[in-house]
């Protein structure tokens, strides 16, 4: 287990555009996107393989990693990323099964059911 207690998704990101910045690289969306779709696509293999855990959490840094490499084409800054997780986890949060519904493989909001 991990004993690191600092902020692991801006270390991520600072250390994705450091990786990048080591090669030359500047992210262009339409080759973070095609890097995403792949590093996506192994995730998915490794999971429905039943590969083991490590190797299943070793894709899922890699769709982290590319997902950053996607904004970073975009122009958004890590600060930017930060807030929007943190608006996401809040707007999960709020979610009630007075407000929301598990329904053919997805939590839906029970309006869009109407």
């Amino acid at each position: 287990m991990n004993t690191r207690q600092r902020d692991s998704l801006r270390e991520l990101f600072l250390g994705t555009a450091a990786f990048y910045e080591r090669f030359g690289y500047v992210p262009q969306l339409a080759d973070s996107v095609t890097n995403f779709r792949e590093e996506t696509r192994e995730l998915i293999e490794a999971a429905e393989i039943n590969s083991d855990v490590a190797h299943i959490a070793e894709e899922a840094a890699d769709v982290f990693v590319t997902a950053m490499g996607v904004c970073m084409s975009c122009g958004v800054d890590i600060d930017l990323l930060i807030d929007q997780v943190y608006a996401v986890i809040d707007k999960n949060n709020a979610k009630t099964h007075e407000t929301h519904i598990y329904t053919d493989g997805k939590i839906r909001r029970r309006s869009s059911l109407k």
